[in-house]
């Protein structure tokens, strides 16, 4: 009776043993969907921040994400993610090309242009409009410039066909002015770090100092390399990050199906212990019930004894493999988070470098890409509620004297601290953007007529009461106004006309004053 009790006493401790073992497989399969559950925001987090680099990219980081939201076997997500590295040395590949198509439109139009001497005013228009279009990717700034090239190319067909000879001094000037304006506006857009961000800002400076027709060429083709150096960077981190992402990615994927088909294969297992031990149970309690003397079921109850033994072996061996594999998920565990921390670092990167691209690097406002961004989504407010819709345009008087007397760095001062006056008289939901050198526009959503009176007089009185000392001198700084507000079939093209208009109206009355034309 004392070995039956024994025996008793084992399965009640192999039973046990087996809960546990149970729960243990069990904490194993839900630390490997929390796995998955990582991994499914490491892709989302990753399409994010690599949106923009290439359309297919983008589409195949999607497919990707859509088939881990599916649920899908993750062996499938292999050949998904090969496809993503293909993909990423493709554009590797394909930049030496886009480069050399770059080199070739510049000789062309920089050999043309050399030897151009004005600009009609239909293309100057066009010319206006090419340059304040917005740029928010490095290829769009590319394109940018190639589009920039060939219109210098066009203005030189024109006038080659009509002749155009009239005052070619003058016009000489008037071309170098505008194009000396457009090209500090597209070096302003662009943002790059290290030696090429602090060249183009050198250039910048030169070109607000002025410069000779004759430096204006050598100046563009310095910038355009300066954007190319800045862009096979800028491409090469990029790659560099997908890569890395790509091959981390890639051993996770190969680790966890591994770590999927080893929990099966344990579970499996285990589920034959399981309907053997119970086997084994129901035997001894029918040999229990069927003899009334140990002795007669003694060898068969030693070969049960044995059989057990043997199970219990068997458990053991598979509790090393749970814990390698507990292991392993661990390992798993801790690369996930890594790879996660490494894509919201680049995404802080891009979200950094976004704001760099559309504030003003002097002023620190809105640049003029910005500026037509938000003009037109208030434009498009404007058309679905009919709210009152205020645009001003802000000009600084006598701006180019200040900086001809005092040099450009009283300039840069007097625009520094103009602009953040002008945003201290702001309420949050209201916008202000660089419109160009000593020129901000307003955009006042929402706000009935005595409100934006007294904002803009606000303004307007606040900058007069500014003390500017210079060489010794203290002098005042006021600015003009031209306002007025959306109506009727009104767009922002000739919001932009009227409100030019209209500050041109105030120079003409007199400086420090505020005109609206409707």
């Amino acid at each position: 009776m004392t070995d039956i009790n024994a025996v008793a006493s084992q399965l009640s401790q192999l039973k046990l043993r087996l809960d546990q073992a149970q729960l243990t497989h069990r904490d194993a399969s839900l630390k490997s969907r929390r796995e998955i559950a990582i991994l499914k925001r490491l892709i989302s987090r990753l399409s994010v921040a690599c949106r923009g680099l290439d359309s297919e990219l983008d589409e195949k980081i999607g497919m990707l994400r859509q088939d881990l939201e599916q649920q899908k076997d993750i062996s499938l997500l292999i050949p998904r993610i090969a496809v993503v590295e293909r993909l990423a040395n493709r554009m590797g590949d394909a930049h030496p090309k886009e480069r050399e198509l770059l080199d070739k439109q510049f000789q062309r139009n920089s050999e043309i242009l050399r030897r151009f001497p004005g600009l009609p005013a239909q293309l100057k228009r066009d010319l206006h409009q090419l340059l304040s279009q917005p740029t928010t990717t490095l290829s769009g700034s590319l394109q940018h410039v190639l589009g920039l090239m060939s219109l210098y190319e066009r203005a030189l067909k024109l006038v080659a066909t009509k002749g155009l000879q009239n005052n070619p001094a003058a016009i000489q000037q008037d071309l170098l002015m505008k194009l000396t304006a457009e090209l500090q506006n597209l070096i302003t857009e662009l943002d790059f770090d290290g030696e090429a961000g602090d060249k183009l800002l050198t250039i910048r400076n030169q070109l607000l100092k002025g410069v000779l027709p004759s430096e204006l060429l050598t100046i563009a083709l310095e910038v355009l390399r300066l954007v190319l150096t800045g862009t096979h960077q800028e491409r090469q981190a990029s790659q560099q990050f997908l890569d890395n992402v790509n091959g981390e990615l890639g051993t996770l994927c190969k680790t966890t199906q591994q770590s999927a088909e080893q929990s099966h294969t344990i579970y499996e297992h285990r589920g034959e212990m399981t309907d053997e031990l119970a086997g084994l149970a129901q035997s001894i309690k029918s040999g229990l019930q069927t003899h009334k003397q140990l002795d007669s079921w003694r060898p068969e109850l030693t070969h049960l004894t044995k059989e057990l033994l043997v199970l219990a072996e068997r458990n053991k061996a598979l509790e090393k493999r749970e814990k390698a594999l507990l292991e392993q998920l661990s390992y798993n565990t801790s690369k996930i988070e890594h790879l996660y921390d490494q894509t919201m670092n680049y995404r802080q990167r891009l979200t950094d470098q976004e704001q760099r691209i559309f504030l003003d690097n002097l002023t620190k406002v809105y640049n003029r890409s910005a500026l037509n961004d938000r003009l037109e989504h208030e434009y498009r407010r404007w058309l679905r509620y009919q709210h009152p819709l205020c645009v001003a345009l802000v000009d600084i008087d006598n701006f180019s004297t200040v900086n001809q007397h005092y040099g450009h760095q009283a300039g840069d001062k007097i625009l520094k601290i103009i602009a953040r006056t002008i945003r201290k008289q702001l309420e949050p939901t209201d916008f202000i953007g660089r419109f160009g050198d000593d020129a901000f526009m307003l955009i006042l959503p929402d706000v009935s007529e005595e409100q934006r009176n007294l904002r803009l007089t606000a303004i307007r009185q606040a900058i007069a009461q500014l003390p500017f000392r210079f060489r010794d001198n203290n002098i005042t700084i006021t600015v003009s106004m031209g306002a007025t507000l959306f109506e009727s079939n009104d767009t922002p093209p000739d919001i932009i006309e009227r409100t030019d208009k209209a500050l041109t109206g105030a120079r003409s009355a007199g400086n420090n004053r505020i005109l609206w034309i409707f």
